[in-house]
Parts: C-alpha cells; structure tokens; sequence
C-alpha cells in the first residue's frame, strides 16, 4: 500500500463521516481507527487478488469501518 491508497482512504473516510448526521459522527479517534480498520481490510483482502475497486463495487466500506468502531465503542 502506497501513500497514495493511504491518503484516498482518510479522504474516504473523512467523506464517510460527513455524510452521517451530526449526532453520529465519529471522534476523531473513532475515525482514525476506521482509517486503520479499513486500510487492514483491504490489506488482508490484497492477498486473495480484491482491490479497492472491488469493495467500492459491493459495499460503502469507509462508513461501515466507522459503524464498527462506532459499534465496538457502545459496548465499552
């Protein structure tokens, strides 16, 4: 992974957080870990040949990255 896929992914995400009504907008802790909870995905999904264009052709990744962190910090 390049600087450039980093860069498009915090763009991604920050696009994401934009895009979710006031009261459920991440921290910015909560969007960092996202960044890194999807740069891991795609990391791990590289191995079996999935590209960024393969997970923006299924799913919004970067809000449902934030959606888990989201989730995993309500049952803190």
């Amino acid at each position: 992974m390049n600087q450039n896929d980093l860069n498009d992914i915090a763009h991604r995400i920050a696009s994401a957080a934009l895009e979710l009504a006031p009261a459920h907008r991440p921290t910015a802790r909560q969007a960092a870990t996202a960044a890194s909870v999807l740069r891991d995905m795609i990391e791990a999904a590289g191995m079996h040949g999935v590209t960024f264009a393969d997970f923006d052709g299924v799913a919004h990744f970067a809000r449902l990255a934030i959606q888990l962190v989201q989730s995993r910090d309500a049952r803190r």
